[in-house]
């Protein structure tokens, strides 16, 4: 038994999981062009009849990621240092496939697509030299995974 495969005696660790192999593993995300869809509503208060002006239009802002980027990556890109003023990765939501930001102003919608290369290459460059391995991000995708099936169970009740 001296010769046994990692995790094949015990299939359900639980002490020192977090005791993961370090292999750094080089990652080439991609992110292109966003989508922008546009979401237009009145304006609260208004009641009709409405003209055109009686409307606010936000902008709803999507990349996405190719291959899917690991959780750590997500992390990193969010924390890349920098921006140009009100404009900064941490403001970005993950849904688990797309990064996303809804804004009201065409300017930001550039300046987020602007600054989008630098934090991948950042998070790139972080992830790879980082203090990350593939069975901590493995660990980290299968507790977020089983966090989504309970929330699914307990709404099925």
């Amino acid at each position: 038994m001296s010769e046994t495969i990692v995790g094949e005696d015990k299939p359900f660790r639980s002490e020192k999981e977090d005791e993961c192999w370090d292999r750094r593993v080089p990652v080439h995300i991609r992110v292109g062009n966003p989508n922008v869809s546009p979401h237009v509503v009145p304006m609260a208060g208004k009641t009709a009849p409405l003209t055109p002006a009686d409307f606010v239009t936000s902008f709803l802002v999507v990349w996405r990621p190719a291959p899917p980027p690991p959780p750590h990556w997500v992390k990193l890109l969010r924390e890349a240092p920098f921006g140009s003023g009100k404009i900064h990765a941490r403001d970005l939501h993950w849904d688990g496939h797309h990064l996303s930001i809804e804004l009201v102003h065409e300017e930001d919608i550039e300046s987020f697509a602007l600054e989008m290369p630098g934090w991948v290459e950042f998070a790139n460059a972080e992830y790879t030299r980082g203090e990350h391995n593939p069975a901590c991000d493995a660990l980290e995708d299968a507790q977020r995974r089983a966090q989504d099936l309970e929330k699914r169970l307990r709404l099925r009740r």
